[in-house]
């Protein structure tokens, strides 16, 4: 048997592990699906996702192992972590590294054994992502392939944990300096989103795979978990937002029943899914503009309906909408959603509105971030609304809102007014193939871009640092340029500032992880026709895309 030597960054390696703070934590779900995918993949009892401290290999999940921990001196990821690609070991029997090697010759006899290394960048392994046999064995290029996909997931997990625990503890601190705030919750942002662009981008490049359906659930729930850390990202820049433009509005005139219809669609689908039931009840005239914040009634319309359907698992929900005039400007904005879910008892529907408050209703295993009701009262404050609650427990929950508005009606063009509504079941048709260019440094996110687009036929060149797309565009001619806005060697920005009096200059796509309101509208501003944020949604992609054909048949 030989002992593994330590890596020549061992202080460096086990300072980025203990930063982590995972060592002997309790198992997490999400962490156990992997193992046990990485199992059913690659046909072995045991998968491991093991992290070697000073004296030990730690099992965060042990897929067909009982133990949590072994020695690090018979660990074969004490190999593992000293290359940088899958350390493989066909039958341990015959291999002099590990013949005479108690987990071998005993329980829980170690034969087959192949590692990904679990990198934070090319010099820090922190363990491996293991899969083990008591057999002789090799694997295909197919499960190769997919164990180093679900490598690079698991360490994407371990740093969006430590991400998520960070913002726990700016939540504790909510109230210190707003700008610090600010500052750190673009940074958590930008540094979650990037990560999850890649989790739910190749979750569904998976699911598109022919693969067992017990496989394909266990996908499924590791997309939910990352739209879960999205959804939270999301409301916690919201109601940073918020509170930090106390009492400023942004007033115009516009159109309630786009919204309506863009919410109905939407929720419809949402509702299907669930086997429940969604009703719209829109009282108000086709033809109403309201003059108000249109950000935040949206906000308040979603957000309610979003609880109802969450808490809601028998039933219907009901959203209804009406206008009581006061005079001929002036009136109130009347919603009203109704659900059938468990009802919420007279204690906690006191706290209901305070930030942070994770409400789980008996029967229902779910919470959110504790922000979207916080949100929906920090709106009403801005717009003078009043929100009311009626519920009762087994039978359901009426959340009531009235919002003072001045209104006028106007004639419209329903039909091209719906027209703007993408249908997500037709893809936009171009008279030509386009010619393409995918710029990031960051491989997945190529990837996961590629797969979208993948269907369209596209000519596609790809870019990985900001020196080379720059050339590529000022030599080349593109219909369409998707830049990612932090690459090496130049800035995104600078490159669309730059190209931006090129004859035929292509379309350009900012795809970004820098999602604050601000951060959007600098980009914009730069010279990019689309706005794409990170993680990446196939559905406003291909809404950009149907905008494109039509203006550029």
């Amino acid at each position: 048997m030989m002992i593994a030597p330590l890596p020549k960054n061992e202080t460096a390696r086990l300072s980025a592990l203990k930063g982590l703070e995972i060592l002997d934590t309790p198992e997490e779900e999400m962490f156990d699906e992997i193992t046990k995918l990485a199992s059913m993949i690659c046909n072995v009892p045991i998968s491991l996702v093991s992290l070697i401290d000073e004296t030990r290999q730690w099992f965060k999940s042990h897929h067909g192992l009982d133990t949590r921990e072994t020695p690090r001196s018979l660990a074969f990821c004490s190999h593992a972590i000293l290359g940088d690609e899958l350390f493989v070991v066909p039958n341990a029997k015959l291999d002099p590294r590990f013949k005479n090697n108690p987990l071998v010759n005993e329980a829980p006899n170690v034969i087959f054994y192949a590692g990904i290394p679990l990198a934070l960048d090319d010099h820090i392994k922190l363990g491996t992502l293991c899969v083990i046999d008591n057999k002789p064995r090799e694997l295909n290029e197919n499960q190769i392939q997919m164990l180093r996909l679900l490598g690079k997931q698991t360490i994407r997990l371990l740093q969006m944990r430590k991400a998520t625990e960070r913002l726990e503890i700016e939540k504790l601190s909510a109230e210190r300096a707003t700008a610090a705030k600010r500052d750190f919750i673009a940074a958590i942002s930008h540094d979650i989103r990037n990560p999850l662009n890649s989790l739910l981008g190749m979750s569904e490049m998976i699911r598109e795979t022919d693969l067992d359906p017990t496989i394909l659930g266990y996908v499924d729930h590791i997309k939910n978990a990352g739209e879960v850390i999205l959804h939270l990202v999301n409301d916690t820049i919201e109601i940073s937002r918020l509170e930090e433009n106390a009492n400023v509005s942004n007033l115009e005139w516009f159109e309630l029943y786009q919204c309506l219809h863009i919410l109905d669609s939407f929720f419809k689908t949402e509702t299907r899914r669930k086997q429940l039931e969604f009703k719209l009840q829109n009282f108000t005239n086709q033809n109403l503009l309201i003059h108000s914040d249109k950000r935040k009634i949206e906000k308040i319309l979603w957000n309610l309906t979003a609880n109802a359907v969450k808490f809601t698992n028998n039933g219907e929900i009901t959203c209804s909408v009406s206008l009581e005039t006061k005079t001929n400007e002036n009136g109130l904005l009347l919603i009203e959603v109704k659900d059938t879910g468990p009802g919420i008892s007279p204690e906690v529907k006191d706290k209901l509105f305070q930030k942070y408050n994770q409400f789980v209703p008996e029967g229902c295993g779910i919470s959110g971030s504790g922000l979207g009701l916080s949100i929906v009262k920090l709106s009403l404050e801005e717009l003078e609304g009043t929100v009311k609650v009626e519920s009762k427990l087994g039978e359901g929950s009426t959340f009531k809102v009235s919002i003072p508005i001045v209104w006028k009606l106007e004639e419209k063009n329903r039909n091209s007014s719906a027209a703007g509504v993408t249908n997500l079941n037709q893809l936009p048709k171009f008279s030509k193939q386009q010619k393409v260019l995918i710029a990031d440094d960051n491989d997945l996110n190529r990837k996961v871009l590629k797969s979208y687009l993948k269907p369209f036929g596209f000519e596609i060149k790809e870019t990985s640092n900001g020196l080379d797309t720059e050339r590529e565009l000022l030599n080349s001619l593109y219909d369409i340029a998707f830049l990612d806005i932090e690459m090496p060697g130049k800035h995104g920005t600078e490159i669309a500032k730059g190209i931006s009096g090129k004859p035929n200059r292509p379309v350009l796509f900012a795809c970004t992880g820098l999602c604050m309101p601000e951060e959007k509208e600098q980009i914009l501003n730069s010279g990019f026709e689309y706005f794409m944020p990170k993680p990446y949604l196939k559905e406003e992609l291909y809404a950009h895309l149907t905008d494109i054909a039509k203006k550029h048949p």
